[in-house]
């Protein structure tokens, strides 16, 4: 507990699919035939195993729909009772990679497409049906919209609080509260103020500088995206030599991964730096060579002048790949946790093998 669940777009559709193709096959039916020789039956889950909390608990009693059924008709469980009995903590991590219209609609495909939740908490409260269910699509459809309404009703502030870089900005101001708040707090219980204010100034130390760090980086990336989109606009559609596009694979899948500390982030900043130089040289030169092929000088000179336009673009894009590396590093340097639960939170197809 919590549980945490870290989702992607991709799995977020994929597992869309999946339920709503399970639920048409999942409402076990019983022989009319046992219910007449059995006409009440208790259904209850075994004991939780380790590790596992007290989930639901249930009783059903299989009752004759109608008079004048055959032995051999089927028929849904009825649930005469259902309890969810322990209330779940989630925390909820969720990325969107595109937007998609086909498959859930426009609003919700931006929605699922732009969308960013860190950290966004939920609750499954607990729930107690005595009225009755028949069949398992209801006693789900029961759970579900009892959830979904507790959520929209009394869950919505820590829901939003993960959209986008609020969980830092929640933090940030967590800081500064618990810098003012936690010497009174200290003082009030035995007096010991500067107990208090010890833990006031670790407290802001830690989760202030990681939140400043989180929303620089992510200030720093939205202009490297923003870059890398006019880079991609000016850039003349001309053919990539191979090695190039190899080269521009590689760096972009080692983009995702985060540096575990400032020497790492440092290291990582130059690599990206030397790297782009190098791509830009080589980009220029390959230009320059297939039009003196096709035109002579004049051909070579002009395709360097078309590809000047990207050219200036590129150290900007350079700059900021560079300082979100050293960023990573400061933040996953003062919280080294945070590090490995970004590698185990988003595992690359690398990480895998």
């Amino acid at each position: 507990m919590p549980l945490r669940l870290n989702v992607d777009q991709d799995a977020l559709l994929f597992l869309k699919d999946f339920f709503t193709s399970l639920a048409a096959g999942i409402n076990p039916m019983v022989p009319a035939e046992t219910t007449e020789a059995h006409p009440e039956a208790q259904v209850q889950p075994g004991s939780p195993q380790e590790g596992q909390a007290e989930g639901v608990e249930t009783s059903g009693t299989q009752e004759a729909a109608g008079g004048g059924q055959g032995p051999s008709e089927q028929q849904p469980i009825y649930f005469r009772e259902f309890r969810f009995t322990s209330e779940v903590p989630i925390w909820l991590d969720y990325h969107g990679k595109h937007v998609t219209m086909d498959q859930v609609g426009t609003f919700a495909g931006l929605l699922i497409g732009l969308a960013q939740l860190n950290c966004s908490e939920l609750k499954l409260k607990r729930l107690c049906c005595r009225h009755g269910l028949l069949g398992v699509d209801k006693v789900l459809g029961y759970a579900l919209n009892e959830w979904l309404q507790d959520i929209r009703k009394n869950q919505l502030p820590g829901l939003l609080g993960g959209v986008g870089p609020m969980h830092s900005v929640v933090q940030l101001f967590q800081g500064f509260r618990d810098l003012l708040w936690l010497p009174i707090e200290q003082y009030r219980k035995d007096g010991r103020l500067m107990r208090g204010l010890q833990r006031g100034a670790a407290s802001f130390g830690s989760s202030t500088a990681s939140a400043a760090l989180e929303l620089s980086n992510r200030l720093v990336q939205a202009i490297q995206a923003t870059a890398e989109t006019v880079y991609d606009i000016l850039s003349p559609a001309a053919p990539i030599s191979r090695s190039l596009q190899d080269k521009r694979s590689v760096r972009r899948s080692r983009k995702g991964q985060q540096p575990a500390d400032l020497r790492e982030g440092v290291a990582k900043a130059y690599d990206t730096v030397r790297e782009g130089l190098l791509d830009t040289a080589q980009t220029i030169c390959d230009v320059a060579s297939r039009g003196h092929e096709q035109k002579g000088l004049t051909g070579a000179v002009g395709g360097v002048i078309r590809q000047l336009p990207p050219t200036v673009v590129k150290p900007l894009i350079l700059a900021t790949e560079a300082t979100s590396n050293l960023l990573g590093g400061m933040r996953n340097q003062i919280l080294p946790d945070a590090h490995k639960d970004h590698t185990l939170k988003w595992r690359s197809d690398e990480a895998q093998d």
